[in-house]
């Protein structure tokens, strides 16, 4: 239930100080830059962001189990998202892109979230394609990189791709602010995430 509750009215309030973000090549991003990250991407008064592009845009979520035999506190769901670009979106780095009303239509994809035993989100996990042959309009990408694709903006999502690691290098090489993180700089990585790879790296 708490998992649907997120769902309905996502907020970092409902993130603990330690959380972490995970996609198979976005991530791992800690709380203030997914916080960033997020502006970066949303409307303002003079910067139309991703609700502004797909409007109509429905998640349709589904498949809710928190019987996962290893991690307890963890909850796994589905997301089938569609929608239709008909409005204008102010790229990060791209600038201003036209609408086209291309039909969104992503693969269904698998998510998760971890609770702590405060009912703080500790973990959330996306982009996970699970079916890249069932109709999408992404070239079979998830989350961001489907509604970028959609717009004309693809990136190569697949884990391990060099073109990809190394454009997510460059980045973090440029003044903090300047665009969107791909992920964390280590120090800022909470201290119970072990794992090493950074971005898409294999």
């Amino acid at each position: 239930e708490l998992a649907k509750e997120y769902l309905a009215n996502p907020s970092p309030d409902w993130w603990s100080d330690d959380f972490l973000l995970r996609g198979p090549v976005i991530g791992p991003l800690c709380k203030k830059d997914l916080i960033a990250t997020l502006s970066s991407v949303a409307g303002e008064e003079d910067r139309k962001g991703l609700s502004d592009a797909i409007p109509d845009m429905e998640t349709n979520t589904f498949g809710f189990t928190a019987d996962d035999p290893i991690e307890p506190n963890r909850v796994w769901f589905f997301v089938r998202p569609r929608g239709t670009f008909t409005g204008p979106f102010d790229h990060p780095v791209v600038g201003r892109i036209e609408p086209t009303g291309a039909k969104y239509i992503a693969p269904p994809e698998a998510r998760s979230l971890i609770f702590n035993d405060d009912g703080k989100i500790k973990y959330s996990s996306v982009g996970y394609v699970t079916d890249r042959f069932t109709g999408d309009t992404t070239g079979g990408r998830g989350a961001v990189f489907g509604q970028y694709a959609v717009m004309g903006q693809e990136i190569d999502d697949t884990v391990g791709s060099l073109s990809t690691v190394l454009l997510q290098k460059l980045t973090m090489l440029l003044p903090e602010g300047m665009i969107p993180k791909s992920y964390s700089r280590k120090e800022d990585v909470p201290e119970w995430w072990r794992d090493s790879r950074m971005g898409a790296e294999k």
